[in-house]
């Protein structure tokens, strides 16, 4: 449970000024611990508990400390750079293994000496190798595809038969399916994307670009090749939403380099605002990628109206299926 980091923070807090803590469950985020201190007056903190944290929520964080003026992030475990960006962004946050950063109405207190904890056997985290990543894709846009036959999901996927069995085991392993009479239900969809989007960016993504190129023409008057060639990022945003103007481009495609220039006009240019990857899944969703991908291209992004396009997104495409 979620809960339990807290009581473990809070447990392994240790600092030589007696900072201690207790947590209570509320209305609002998760909850609110009250921190003591010596020399000063408790202070009382809206909390949201996460196990891990990727780059991309950070901005969501964000947006929480202007929405709660006493905010803290706790979370299982923080990735030294992570950390190092709710520094600079004046964060609160408390990790599980007892390590705090507070900047907060002329309190400063910062440990960072505990060592991560230790965690239990590792998994073989097959669901987030680049082959299992495609079929976790799969998954997030088809929930039910999960139990299907293991050669059908194969099939439909894209990925060899012998992926299908250690991706489920992984997911299994992570929590993110449980076994239910004779099918799998699913459990927290939303961490499994948020966790899709982190591995995608840094396992499968870079692996699947190809080149950039020159538009050379206005991109709403391209016809693309159905089922070859897909918009993704910006264009797919204003595409899904109506709201984004483009200015960078992304094809995700299995059409050859010269098919590429020939049918869209294309110059080859490392420096070009069109950037072109591998196409990773099967079928036609038309002239957009799949808004799971959309949303994760956006969500990406250091850009506000990329951001807002994604949340738009993520409520009218993603949260219904999630």
């Amino acid at each position: 449970m979620e809960t339990e980091i807290v009581y473990n923070a809070l447990k392994n807090l240790k600092d030589p000024r007696h900072i201690y803590g207790h947590f209570e469950q509320g209305k609002k985020l998760d909850g609110e611990i009250t921190l003591h201190f010596p020399y000063r007056p408790p202070l009382r903190l809206v909390i949201e508990i996460k196990k891990e944290l990727r780059q991309h929520q950070i901005p969501q964080l964000l947006e929480r400390k202007q929405e709660y003026e006493n905010f803290m992030l706790v979370a299982g475990r923080l990735h030294p750079a992570i950390k190092k960006r709710l520094q600079e962004e004046g964060i609160t946050y408390l990790e599980e293994n007892g390590n705090i950063f507070i900047l907060n109405d002329g309190t400063y207190v910062f440990i960072d000496t505990n060592k991560p904890l230790k965690t239990g056997k590792s998994s073989s985290k097959k669901a987030f190798t680049k082959t299992g990543l495609k079929l976790v894709f799969n998954f997030l846009i088809d929930p039910e595809l999960v139990n299907a036959r293991q050669r059908t999901i194969a099939k439909k996927s894209g990925v060899s038969l012998g992926t299908v069995p250690k991706v489920i085991k992984t997911l299994k392993e992570e929590g993110y399916l449980i076994a239910h009479k004779n099918n799998y239900l699913w459990e927290d969809r939303k961490a499994l994307l948020d966790r899709w989007i982190n591995d995608y960016e840094q396992q499968l993504k870079p692996k699947l670009f190809r080149a950039r190129y020159e538009l050379r023409e206005d991109w709403q008057n391209l016809k693309l090749n159905q089922g070859e060639t897909h918009w993704g990022g910006e264009p797919a945003g204003d595409l899904l939403t109506g709201y984004l103007r483009p200015e960078e481009f992304i094809f995700y495609s299995n059409e050859s380099p010269v098919n590429l220039m020939k049918n869209y006009n294309l110059r080859p240019n490392a420096e070009g605002d069109l950037f072109v990857y591998e196409k990773f899944w099967k079928g036609d969703s038309g002239p957009a990628a799949p808004p799971f991908l959309v949303y994760a291209d956006l969500i990406l992004k250091e850009d506000k109206r990329c951001r807002d396009t994604a949340k738009k997104i993520f409520d009218e495409y993603i949260q219904p299926v999630l």
